[in-house]
């Protein structure tokens, strides 16, 4: 998302507005950093009074000490503060923005996670919200702290010269604006080109672990590897080129910093020379002044933490601004006896001609209906919109005569089971994974149904039963995956049931169960979705899918 979009300027306060429950903890945070600092200089300036003070005879008492261990502690406490306030609002960043992400996509699913980029997901969940807890954690406290320590200090050297004062309010203004504005215009499209690029990336990588059944088969795995190590090393060229920048502006910095404490002790020599300042008082204003830059070098490394945090803003914002589709219909009885489309047209995008145009067909419960075509044709997008998941441009669906968009797309969805290629495992329980939050269903009836489908002896053999948590997909063979994903189908008892290449990764025998239990114990419509003429030679109904239109072929 572009800057013309979401401009700085107003993404800004919509970032604070939206996190100003936790302005508060980030008011904590900066007084206890700007103690911390008073007292990191006080330490060295008293030392330096009290050492003129023993060399000019005076007797010292215990009480400096005493004074001295106190600020010490104070420092560590100030520091604990700062801290604790600092990963309070951190922690609490993430959690707020991951639950609003997740809200939004609840509301925008199944469409939005169906045609989402996994990729732009993965990374927004991840890095850019991560960018945004530095960004409240690490970048507005520092701004705010170095913003009160420059005026403290800069008025504390003033009273003894305003040369002095002066002199420290450049040097800090160069420190905490000038250099860092400098290197955020050549940040600026350094970071977009990396933003894009690990998009991309991520996006590539996780396209190749789910296709590398295909790549193997077809022998494509060496060319895949190469073009992703080819993306991997854009990526990193991109972070050198981000490091490097990011190096020179620590480099100008530090030499600033060396510039100006020369030229800072060069007047505070002429000042003591001439008679205008004291020797004691001198070498405390210098001692101050060389312990007084750690805020200002910390905001000197804000630029690539403020420019990532905008361009995380500007994804999370997209995605939050994201349009949600029109609550219509409402919760009545819906039955999916039959299944009637009139005059249907569809695409995803507007395009000119559409992925169907006037598409008509009447489905019947009678038997399993297969769906055949090349790829890429629409099979399992139709199904989709038999389901609601997208709302079509024009025509209508009826469902037993009803018209599908009387119902309420939450409640229509009830009557569907959904059975998709790869099996959906979570790393949840077997029984969670098996009921989805559902907790009408007890053991009894999900062991009876694991036995009809198979299952019963592997889920017992599991280490807890039904409550052994999964890891991982793999933690199950392809055919047990599919038959889990069809335990989960049939404990729905839908109205239909829609299988999208279900037995692409089976074996043949795994497949011949697969289809024997779907034929047994699904009962309502059943859609078939497959390329395999093996699975397909089940279906009693044939409809093949081509340039948008439907024709019967048994």
């Amino acid at each position: 998302m572009d800057n013309q979009t979401y401009p700085t300027a107003k993404l800004l306060p919509r970032l604070l507005g939206s996190m100003k429950h936790l302005l508060p903890k980030i008011g904590l945070a900066v007084c206890f950093a700007v103690l911390g600092q008073v007292v990191t200089v006080a330490i060295p300036l008293i030392l330096v009074y009290l050492a003129f003070a023993g060399l000019a005879g005076q007797v010292l008492s215990a009480g400096w000490l005493v004074l001295l261990v106190v600020l010490a502690l104070l420092r560590g406490a100030f520091r604990y503060g700062e801290h604790y306030f600092g990963h309070y609002v951190a922690f609490h960043t993430l959690a707020a923005y991951r639950k609003m992400i997740f809200a939004k996509l609840r509301r925008l699913a199944p469409a939005k996670l169906d045609r989402q980029d996994s990729g732009s997901l993965l990374k927004m969940i991840g890095e850019d919200i991560e960018a945004l807890e530095v960004f409240f954690a690490h970048t507005i406290a520092p701004i705010c702290t170095g913003t009160l320590v420059a005026l403290g200090l800069t008025v504390y050297f003033g009273l003894s010269s305003w040369l002095l004062g002066l002199l420290a309010l450049v040097t800090y203004t160069l420190l905490a604006i000038a250099i860092p504005n400098r290197f955020a215009k050549q940040l600026q499209p350094l970071l977009k080109g990396q933003n894009a690029s690990r998009k991309q990336y991520v996006s590539y990588f996780i396209e190749s672990l789910k296709s590398m059944k295909d790549l193997l088969q077809f022998q494509q795995t060496d060319q895949r590897f190469s073009a992703l190590t080819a993306k991997s090393q854009l990526v990193n060229q991109q972070e050198r080129e981000v490091a490097q920048a990011n190096f020179m502006q620590y480099a100008l910095s530090f030499l600033v910093v060396g510039l100006s404490v020369l030229g800072f002790a060069g007047m505070v020599f002429d000042l003591v020379a001439t008679g205008r300042l004291a020797l004691a008082e001198g070498t405390g204003l210098l001692v101050v002044f060389t312990s007084s830059f750690a805020p200002f070098l910390e905001l000197s490394r804000l630029p690539l933490g403020f420019k990532r945090a905008m361009n995380a803003g500007r994804n999370i914002y997209a995605l939050l601004d994201e349009p949600e589709p029109g609550q219509s219909g409402e919760e009545i009885p819906v039955s999916v006896g039959e299944i009637r489309i009139s005059d249907l047209d569809f695409d995803y995008d507007e395009r000119q001609t559409g992925l169907y145009q006037n598409l008509s067909v009447h489905f019947e419960q009678s038997g399993i209906i297969g769906l055949v075509g090349q790829s890429g044709a629409g099979k399992s997008t139709l199904m989709k919109l038999i389901m609601r998941w997208y709302d079509w441009q024009a025509g209508q669906i009826f469902l037993s005569g009803l018209d599908s968009r009387q119902v309420d797309k939450r409640h229509l969805q009830a009557s569907f089971a959904y059975v998709p290629q790869v099996p959906q495992i979570f790393k949840q329980t077997i029984r969670e994974n098996l009921l989805l939050g559902r907790t009408d269903v007890s053991d009894e009836d999900i062991l009876a149904l694991a036995e009809k489908c198979y299952m019963k002896e592997r889920i017992l053999a599991a280490p807890q039963g039904l409550d052994t948590v999964v890891q991982s997909a793999g933690d199950f063979s392809a055919g047990e995956g599919q038959r889990l994903e069809l335990m989960r189908a049939l404990l729905k008892e839908a109205d239909c049931y829609i299988f999208d290449e279900p037995t692409s990764n089976l074996d043949s025998l795994n497949e011949a169960r697969f289809i024997q239990l779907v034929k047994e114990y699904c009962h309502g419509m059943v859609f078939l979705i497959s390329h395999r003429s093996s699975t397909m030679a089940c279906a009693d109904v044939m409809f093949r899918l081509e340039d948008g239109q439907l024709v019967k072929e048994r």
